[in-house]
């Protein structure tokens, strides 16, 4: 009757934590590669709209699709960025029940918080700083439009 009471030890699970972790990885490096790709392919329509030999309405129809391309990559981005946080959450719950002997996300976030005094802190996210670069690149086009560029 006592063995009911007693409450069982989280089993170590060392192999699905690293399996996790090597998806992860696996999943990070394919946003970058699938993000960096349209974000090149963007650039270089904005590029490419600088050829002296084009009319305005021309350029501008250029400069808008390479901005609908950059903010579908950060879309994609987004989207990949909450799925690699899902795991990274579910890696730091692993860590905190028990269930591993690894502290790799555990020492992530001591490193975020330590570095600032904040869980999120001063820095920014890249997922933040490519929005804002979005927006500079937006205001860049409509410059550019109102210029007469």
């Amino acid at each position: 009757m006592k063995s009911d009471y007693i409450q069982s030890q989280p089993q170590i699970k060392d192999s699905t934590y690293l399996k996790i972790w090597q998806i992860e990885q696996a999943h990070q490096r394919t946003r970058w590669t699938v993000v960096t790709f349209f974000m090149s392919i963007s650039f270089a329509i904005l590029g490419f709209s600088f050829q002296s030999s084009m009319v305005r309405s021309e350029s501008l129809a250029i400069r808008i699709s390479g901005l609908l391309i950059y903010w579908f990559a950060y879309v994609l981005l987004v989207q990949f960025y909450s799925y690699t946080k899902f795991l990274r959450d579910y890696l730091l719950e692993m860590e905190k029940s028990g269930r591993t002997t690894f502290d790799i996300q555990s020492k992530i976030a001591l490193a975020h918080i330590s570095g600032s005094g904040s869980k999120r802190g001063s820095r920014k996210s890249t997922v933040r700083l490519i929005l804002y670069f979005g927006l500079i690149y937006t205001f860049g086009v409509i410059l550019l439009w109102l210029l007469g560029l």
